[in-house]
């Protein structure tokens, strides 16, 4: 929160923040006029992850509306409804395992949920140059591929060994199972060419997966989860909480580097804004949702 100048006193919970429940209600009717919410008890996309994934969109891509991006905002967080029903183990495994194979072969989704997280993934993907949605195209068959791969690691256990020889897997299967790439690409306006923005790639993506790693590590460890902080902290013999530090360095880092090759592409400052108000937003996000067990800490004023 320091290195993104957010003061924690300031953040207002979801309730007292006037632009929240109005754009939920937005979300909750696209979703509804698109079918995507069914009357079956079985179904397992429910009005219950929009409600994340407004939330997420709310504070990360409000900055798209009234532009020529307006309907990204809304988009974007039906996306991350979907990331989190996935996330949340909503869909059959076989169903996810076999995502990627009919989305190239053009079967339909085993589950309802999977071919509308297919048809919107393509509609986003093509309000952007042909390169950012190819990247975005390709992040959510890979978050789909991710939660099959993090199932398979573990197996029957609660955790799997790093091996000593493969320091990089930790990050790359971060990469692959988290929304980063998304994430970032779509702080951006559609109007944006790739090229003006896609050197950062590399240092947005590991800010966003970092900020996930730094504030979902509580819930996570309280839970039981083997995140790629203990992964990382295994590989050096480091504890978790070690290993946090060091990540917030690299994080800020890459924060820097972001801003000084965006504000040498855009000097007008406008693709700086929106990359700093989407990770700003995230980092909010995370800190008033209760899913992140940040609020038990009691650092906000309410």
């Amino acid at each position: 929160m320091d290195i993104l100048d957010i003061d924690p006193l300031s953040i207002l919970p979801f309730e007292k923040t006037p632009t929240y429940k109005p754009f939920l209600a937005e979300c909750v009717e696209e979703a509804r006029k698109r079918g995507y919410l069914g009357e079956e008890e079985n179904q397992a996309f429910k009005e219950k992850h929009i409600h994340i994934g407004a939330a997420v969109g709310h504070y990360t891509y409000l900055h798209h509306k009234n532009t020529q991006s307006h309907d990204v905002a809304v988009l974007s967080s039906l996306l991350m409804a979907f990331y989190y029903c996935i996330d949340d183990y909503g869909f059959e495994a076989k169903s996810v395992t076999e995502y990627g194979s009919r989305l190239v072969s053009g079967r339909p989704q085993l589950e309802k949920g999977l071919n509308d997280l297919a048809t919107l993934s393509a509609e986003l993907s093509s309000m952007y140059d042909p390169v950012t949605g190819d990247l975005l195209r390709m992040s959510t068959q890979a978050y789909v591929m991710g939660n099959h791969l993090e199932r398979e690691m573990c197996g029957l256990r609660t955790q799997w060994e790093v091996n000593k020889n493969a320091p990089l897997f930790p990050t790359i299967m971060k990469t692959i199972t988290s929304a980063a790439t998304s994430l970032y690409l779509l702080s951006f306006p559609c109007s944006a060419p790739a090229t003006s923005y896609m050197q950062t790639l590399p240092d947005g993506i590991c800010v966003h997966d970092t900020t996930a790693d730094i504030m979902s590590y509580y819930k996570e460890a309280i839970e039981g989860e083997f995140n790629r902080v203990e992964q990382t902290a295994q590989m050096h013999n480091m504890t978790g909480p070690d290993m946090l530090e060091e990540l917030v360095k690299n994080m800020k880092l890459s924060h820097k580097r972001v801003i000084d090759v965006l504000s040498a592409s855009d000097p007008s400052g406008s693709l700086v804004s929106c990359y700093t108000s989407t990770i700003v937003g995230f980092v909010v996000f995370q800190a008033l949702h209760p899913r992140y067990k940040i609020k038990d800490f009691n650092i906000f004023s309410f």
